[in-house]
């Protein structure tokens, strides 16, 4: 997993650089409210303790068991460890004062933030680990600290706490900011506008976040988010804009945001935060990081999605202090960090507009630190989430690409990358990682699959010498896992046409059976892509034919890119396509239980020539619809417009039926409407395009019985049209017309 600079420097640099400013503290307690929230100051001791607590009473107290525990922090939380770090190692949190403005903390100044669920006033104390007594004057407010709870005119928010260049791109404007998590045992008790995003023995803890502006940002139109997610050991700076120069993550449009898993425990450690948080998930419920060998579960428990709710709340926090287009939110992440990235994009299908996942092994750590945030993959246990079908979801289930993790039918359109010549750990490549791109490849949600034979490692050049990465320019990387690819083409209104059971085509790579390596010692073909090549634009719902709509899409091979690799190697291939991610009010399109009538027509028409295909609509279980063997050609061979309609016919209240049938159909020319009629009656016909519009109308008097209409389409392209009968009362038939062969 990635990793960063030794972190022990920081540690001995703070402790000596504290020891210089200050000797034999008072601790000094202030505490005031502001923005949604109660900001306790006080000066530390030295040495410093490990921990600091924070009780309350609404009455002054002399000892801590008269009172009500609010929380505790390792002195890498009261301090601003992360800002230390990862931005300037002279920082302290700036915090509002309460009357406006900020108040910039002292070096020797600790901080505790409390959320009210209540108005009220309390008595504030501080003491460090080990301490029980409470001293008017030292170590507890003076008077009791008022605050108020208003979700609606005075929220919680996030607080800037540096501004600075990016030292990896020129002219990007970075913005470090904290938010201070509300934790409680029962996670349902959030407040409107702040969600419990900790438990009760980590209520308090800071989270820490970057961001980085693109300097061509336009701010008068809304502009889209990419989220980048830390690997094990590492931190949310490796992700600033200009980083990561093998996957290019430098955005055009829009912002950057790099979470940092901010979980500190482990008191026995140094620091007390382990080499792989929280996997940019959550924790066990009863997780005490503050008991000696980590406190493993001894009974069942429930795993809580801590990490992932503050993650989305600061995405919606920018969104309403940024001009952020929320349809336009795109996640990726490398080891751990394609972990959380698999886990928030299946979880929260609706909130991204798609996913790039690097090196996720799919599967759960196995380490006696991890055990005690989610017990052992024996035990399995349970997480807040619920399913596609109702059932709760397990943790085994979370990092995967197999398992609906949510109320949702469908997924953002994945791409994932991984290394046969990985070995690091969890996130090795083995028979796991081949099983889920197996399966993953069956199930249709839209995943595209990528194998090759670098290494691990992300930010090692090095490492990423393989088919889809051979250095840091244009040419000699692919594109499709850039930032300014995702900003540009993907969006989470638009539906998605998933393409799938590439693995069954004779031109199909194989990624082998797990085998670790490439060349002689590997198995399978070094490097492959299911799905890789495959393009879609400018998908699309409109007003159309006679029913909700029609679908729109253009899809072809990648043909022309700056980087050859990404070509495809064949003029055609053949997938098999699912309709997904249909907006919430075309949802039951495919709903022909509850519409026996209805019918699909979907035809792919060249953009490039006279090419024309009909396809056979097959709707399955869950209201999708599958075409299959669908052929698609490079780019620069043809381009084909999807085209989708729902026919829907319609009848009138005591309406005359009538039956109706073409022949020839298919047909060249001519062909001749076949009418029975019940009684004489006057009848439109028209003729429309799958888009609804028209090309022909005519009026015409049927008689009692058999009448033969006479139908001129010598001027029609080829492709597929429809023939519209409408009688004098209203009763109407819909049918498909094919013209040419």
């Amino acid at each position: 997993m990635n990793k960063t600079k030794p972190m022990k420097k920081t540690i001995l640099f703070l402790s000596f650089f504290l020891s210089i400013c200050f000797a034999n503290a008072q601790t000094n307690v202030r505490a005031w409210y502001a923005n949604g929230q109660v900001w306790v100051v006080w000066e530390v001791e030295l040495p410093l303790p490990q921990t600091y607590s924070v009780f309350a009473k609404p009455t002054a107290f002399t000892n801590t068991a008269d009172a009500t525990p609010l929380g505790r922090l390792f002195r890498f939380e009261y301090l601003p460890f992360a800002l230390k770090e990862q931005v300037d190692t002279l920082a302290t949190y700036r915090i509002p004062d309460g009357q406006g403005g900020t108040y910039q903390l002292a070096q020797n100044e600790g901080l505790f933030v409390a959320t009210p669920h209540q108005s009220g006033s309390l008595f504030l104390a501080v003491v460090a680990e080990g301490e029980t007594t409470v001293t008017a004057g030292q170590n507890i407010t003076a008077t009791a600290v008022p605050f108020q709870y208003d979700p609606a005119n005075d929220p919680v928010e996030c607080h800037l706490q540096a501004t600075f260049f990016s030292p990896f791109a020129s002219n990007v404007v970075c913005q470090a900011y904290n938010m201070w998590c509300d934790g409680r045992q029962n996670h349902w008790e959030g407040r409107p506008d702040f969600p419990i995003m900790a438990n009760a023995f980590k209520n308090g803890m800071p989270g820490f976040f970057l961001v980085s502006i693109s300097p061509d940002i336009d701010t008068t139109q809304a502009f889209p988010l990419t989220v980048w997610l830390h690997g094990g050991g590492g931190t949310a700076r490796q992700s600033l804009a200009g980083s990561r120069p093998a996957v290019n993550i430098k955005p055009e449009q829009g912002i950057l945001l790099a979470h940092n898993d901010d979980v500190m425990g482990w008191r026995d450690t140094v620091p007390p935060n382990p080499e792989q948080p929280s996997w940019h998930f959550g924790w066990r419920k009863n997780w005490n990081p503050f008991l000696p060998g980590g406190n493993l579960p001894t009974a069942t428990d429930t795993v809580i999605n801590y990490t992932q709710r503050r993650y989305l709340w600061i995405d919606q926090w920018l969104a309403r202090r940024f001009n952020v287009d929320t349809t336009r939110i795109n996640i990726n992440g490398h080891s751990m960090g394609g972990a959380g990235t698999t886990a928030m994009s299946k979880c929260h299908p609706r909130h991204y507009a798609s996913a790039t996942i690097f090196n996720n092994g799919f599967g759960p750590h196995e380490n006696s630190g991890i055990n005690a945030i989610f017990g052992s993959s024996t035990d399995d246990f349970p997480t807040n989430l619920t399913n596609r079908s109702g059932g709760t979801v397990r943790l085994s289930q979370v990092w995967n690409i197999i398992d609906n993790t949510s109320p949702e039918r469908d997924w953002p359109p994945m791409r994932v990358y991984h290394s046969k010549n990985d070995d690091n750990g969890t996130m090795r490549w083995d028979a796991y990682v081949v099983e889920n791109y197996r399966k993953a490849d069956s199930l249709g949600m839209g995943v595209q699959l990528y194998w090759s034979e670098r290494a691990h490692g992300i930010d090692d050049g090095a490492d990423y010498n393989d088919h889809w990465h051979n250095g840091t320019q244009p040419n000699q990387q692919t594109g499709y896992d850039n930032t300014a690819f995702e900003e540009a083409h993907f969006d989470s209104d638009d539906w998605l046409p998933a393409f799938f059971n590439h693995r069954l085509q004779p031109a199909a790579g194989d990624p082998g059976d797990g085998t670790l390596g490439t060349g002689p010692n590997g198995v399978g073909d070094d490097w492959g892509t299911w799905g890789g090549y495959h393009r879609w634009e400018d998908a699309r719902i409109e007003q159309g034919c006679w029913g909700p709509g029609t679908f729109y899409a253009t899809l072809y091979l990648e043909d022309g890119a700056p980087f050859a690799n990404d070509n495809c190697p064949l003029d055609s291939l053949i997938s098999d396509i699912y309709i997904r991610r249909l907006p919430y009010d075309q949802a039951t399109f495919c709903d022909f239980g509850n519409n026996p009538q209805a019918a699909w027509f979907a035809s792919m028409s060249s953009l490039d020539d006279n090419y024309h295909e009909n396809l056979n609509t097959e709707c399955i279980g869950d209201d999708l619809m599958k075409f299959s063997d669908v052929k698609l050609f490079k780019k620069g061979i043809r381009r084909l417009e999807l085209s989708i309609c729902l026919i829907v016919p319609t009848t009138s209240v005591g309406a005359t039926p009538f039956t109706a049938a073409l022949q020839p159909n298919p047909a060249q020319g001519a062909t001749t409407l076949l009418l029975s009629l019940q009684r004489q009656s006057d009848l439109n016909i028209r003729i429309t395009d799958t888009s609804g519009r028209q090309f022909a109308s005519q009026n015409v008097e049927g008689q009692t019985g058999e009448n033969r209409v006479p139908l001129e389409i010598g001027g029609l392209p080829n492709g597929l049209y429809f023939v519209q009968v409408v009688d004098e009362r209203g009763s109407a038939a819909t049918l498909k017309l094919v013209v040419g062969n």
